[in-house]
């Protein structure tokens, strides 16, 4: 079982159903200078909203998809469709005025050659939107986050925008909106926004921004969004350059985990599933966002409209004992009732035998060893730009493979002391040449009856000494 099977996401949005006409084109037509694909078969695949409960549903969460079909052979087949899945409960609404929206792709080998849209384009009239909201209501209560799949084919009316995120705000529910309309401020108070770059521009119109590097022409329009809007973070996509992740308090950046970008359909759908899983399980924003970037990196790498399965994200160690200062709580709650906890924290930065001896001597003196790791952006802040050599993802996995740590938490302050309080261990490990007095921590581990224990490290091992090691090539 892993850690987003007990997860519960309402997925709001257009459905949309992807037809794939596979072939080969072995001729031009004499007719006019176009291929005649040789069709050999006819694929159906649940897409738009249908892609990300179908994303929730293969990472191991819970899914109810509400949405809204046509009382045709289209919307029939859609139903069909969604019986098959597991972990997806539909709630459909049918309105006998719109078709079901159907893309069908022509297929040539791997190449897709054409693209037919078969839609028609309207907001929903106020008796299907009463309906629709009807069901959200009744389904609010039973999910822990919201997820706002628009792609703009009608179902999400302003209106029916505004009574959805006021209805989230009233139960204490997250919201995630991937976003396609050019106007933002119809989400103002989403807590979270997954447009592409493209679509971030759109809805910006470039205003005031004379910024020409990429990055920070993003985080410049970011910020003015999240001002108007009262957004919490905005997370642009950005194709093979990955992710930039812009919120209130802080600013990332992730690079790109596509091995090979075969077919970019539906990866959006695929970010917001494994950000509502990552957010459910208890990651912050930004472990939930590099789960998501993980996965986008692997369904780019598939053909049409896919997904991720749990497996596939190859994480299940680092996951296992990667958590949120929340989940460790909860972890230790049960721990702690016949096992003594130690902590101790570090950016352990190009991990060398100092670190080892240091981490096993803390372990051989408590029975759960917990500890805190600089985030990229900490360790940036505390040491200078050139750092760290290892990125966190890197330095997480390393501590994480190691048998005598259990639990491996990111942090981003420049201290722990947030981890430390929440925790409140019966032991504090640092290095011998720390003076008590001036351990962070310290104070507060008195005021339960905790210990602060001081392990001498192997001398001449730190990481400042290998760094200047190999720049002088000693």
């Amino acid at each position: 079982m892993n850690n987003f099977s007990k997860a519960k996401v309402l997925c709001i949005g257009d459905l949309i159903l992807d037809c794939y006409a596979l072939g080969g084109v072995e001729k031009i037509s004499p007719e006019a200078p176009i291929p005649i694909l040789k069709l050999n078969k006819k694929e159906h695949i649940l897409g738009g909203a249908g892609n990300v409960a179908r994303n929730i549903s293969a990472g191991g969460g819970y899914c109810f998809l509400l949405s809204v079909i046509g009382k045709d052979n289209a919307g029939k087949k859609m139903i069909k469709l969604l019986k098959i899945e597991k972990n997806i409960e539909p709630l459909i609404v049918k309105d006998s005025k719109r078709p079901t929206t159907v893309k069908t792709r022509f297929v040539s080998g791997s190449q897709q050659i054409l693209r037919v849209d078969d839609e028609i384009i309207k907001d929903i009239n106020q008796e299907i939107e009463i309906k629709v909201f009807r069901l959200f209501k009744k389904k609010i209560r039973d999910c822990d986050i919201v997820i706002i799949s628009d792609y703009s084919k009608g179902l999400l009316t302003d209106n029916l925008l505004k009574l959805v995120i006021k209805e989230c705000k009233n139960n204490k529910k997250q919201v995630i909106v991937d976003p396609k309309k050019t106007n933002f401020s119809i989400y103002k108070g989403a807590d979270i926004i997954t447009p592409n770059y493209r679509e971030l521009l759109n809805a910006t119109n470039h205003i005031n921004c004379k910024e020409n590097n990429e990055e920070k022409r993003i985080s410049f329009l970011s910020g003015n969004l999240i001002k108007q809007n009262s957004f919490n973070t905005i997370i642009t996509t950005r194709s093979s350059k990955g992710m930039l992740v812009f919120s209130r308090k802080k600013k990332f950046q992730l690079s790109s985990e596509a091995l090979e970008v075969y077919d970019v359909s539906g990866a959006g759908d695929t970010v917001v599933a494994y950000l509502s899983l990552g957010i459910s399980a208890g990651l912050n924003i930004e472990e939930a966002t590099h789960l998501a970037n993980k996965a986008a990196g692997i369904v780019v790498g598939k053909f049409g409209t896919a997904t991720v399965k749990y497996s596939e994200l190859g994480m299940k160690d680092e996951l296992k004992k990667t958590v949120s200062l929340a989940q460790a709580i909860q972890l230790l709650k049960k721990t702690r009732i016949d096992k003594k906890v130690g902590f101790t924290n570090g950016c352990f930065d190009l991990f060398h035998a100092g670190h080892l001896k240091f981490l096993s001597e803390a372990k051989k003196r408590c029975d759960f060893l917990v500890v805190g790791l600089n985030s990229d952006s900490s360790i940036k802040t505390l040491k200078g730009k050139y750092r760290p050599i290892n990125n966190q993802k890197e330095r997480t996995q390393i501590l994480s493979y190691l048998p005598f740590i259990d639990l491996v938490i990111l942090f981003n302050d420049k201290t722990p002391i947030k981890l430390i309080k929440g925790l409140k261990p019966n032991f504090l490990f640092k290095g011998a040449d720390y003076n008590l007095d001036d351990i962070v921590g310290s104070k507060e581990m008195k005021s339960w009856g905790g210990e602060v224990i001081l392990i001498h490290y192997i001398e001449g091992h730190s990481t400042t000494n290998l760094i200047n090691r190999i720049k002088n090539g000693t």
